[in-house]
């Protein structure tokens, strides 16, 4: 099979677009699918360069070459003898959870709880672009906040980076579930993420959002601590001194402690920043979200795509050859909505 991998740590030039790469061997409990279309996340380019390792590597029975990517779009080909919801030939999409296996390539393997039946009104390509940022967005608000969708109608929600892969899935689903969203992002983005369903955008290179909004009650803060030093304080401080105020961030420094201090050592200090971080910012609640998946979040997002509730946003198609293209265009962070890999055709 055509695979691309990364050989090590490091810039572009660590990828390889390999031919003839053995296809994986499906066990009882697995799914064998031919990926059709998969797609560019910041996290891969983060894994990449290193970021996370001391957690990803354990993951991994050997450390490269390693296939990196998680959303898939694709035909079941062939599946285990404990499979029960799934059949081959079913065209399915999802995410794969773990670093041990990846969607840089023409087949994978993933777990019944890992995926759905495809969307019936989206293309292989259009799917592809889904599922990575759905799912870290149902795990923010519902698995690490513990909000449902009832707590969100109404509320005044500030979106930091809008643009994004993440910010134009959860103005769609926050608008779903009634909030009033607020985003920031840049002029030419500012009548699209209105038509998704932002209330107000405020352009980040002639203002600053913190100047304008206060006692909000929810900040999903997409830029964290990859941003200028004072963003994420900023971003807390535009809420309600409330416990019923959120503060979310998918950019926190929980892996990196753990890769600075190792596995054993970083995650009691991982921890422990966090807990800082809460008692200095009480009442307001502070989530670190961690991506899991969610089999009952991907049903209903299947759900709502099929209602048209929720589109893709594609900003550009790059095929599985033209890999380090497609991860240059994402390392611009001026990509809008997602960077789809075509792996092969529909």
């Amino acid at each position: 099979m055509r695979v691309a991998t990364i050989s090590e740590y490091g810039d572009l030039s660590v990828f390889n677009y390999q031919e003839g790469f053995k296809i994986p061997i499906v066990k009882t409990n697995q799914i064998l699918v031919e990926i059709k279309a998969t797609s560019i996340n910041p996290i891969d380019l983060m894994k990449r360069e290193g970021y996370g390792k001391a957690v990803f590597e354990k993951q991994r029975s050997s450390k490269f070459p390693w296939i990196l990517g998680s959303d898939v779009s694709g035909i079941v080909k062939k599946v285990g003898s404990k499979v029960k919801k799934f059949q081959e030939g079913q065209e399915i999409w999802g995410c794969i959870s773990e670093a041990s296996r990846g969607t840089y390539a023409e087949y994978a393997i993933l777990y019944e709880n890992e995926i759905e039946e495809k969307p019936k009104n989206l293309s292989f390509v259009e799917a592809a672009s889904i599922p990575y940022v759905g799912l870290s967005t149902w795990s923010a608000l519902i698995r690490w906040a513990g909000l449902r969708p009832n707590d969100l109608f109404n509320k005044e929600v500030f979106i930091q980076a809008g643009a994004g892969g993440v910010g134009t899935f959860a103005i769609q689903l926050l608008n779903y579930w009634g909030a009033r969203i607020t985003t920031t992002c840049s002029e030419k983005n500012n009548k699209l993420l209105l038509r998704l369903g932002a209330r107000k955008t405020i352009d980040y290179n002639k203002e600053d959002f913190d100047k304008h909004l206060s006692d909000l009650d929810i900040s999903l803060d997409l830029v964290g601590n990859l941003g200028d030093p004072g963003s994420v304080l900023k971003t807390i401080n535009i809420l309600k001194k409330s416990s019923s105020s959120h503060y979310i961030t998918l950019n926190h420094p929980f892996l990196k402690i753990i890769d600075n201090k190792g596995f054993l050592l970083g995650i009691p200090s991982a921890l422990f920043e966090r807990q800082k971080m809460k008692r200095i910012h009480s009442p307001i609640n502070i989530h670190w979200s961690i991506f899991r998946p969610s089999i009952s979040g991907l049903q209903e997002i299947t759900r709502l795509v099929e209602e048209s509730k929720i589109k893709p946003i594609i900003d550009s198609i790059f095929s599985l050859e033209d890999i380090v293209e497609a991860q240059k265009k994402v390392a611009t962070s001026h990509a809008v909505g997602k960077v789809v890999v075509k792996v092969s055709d529909d």
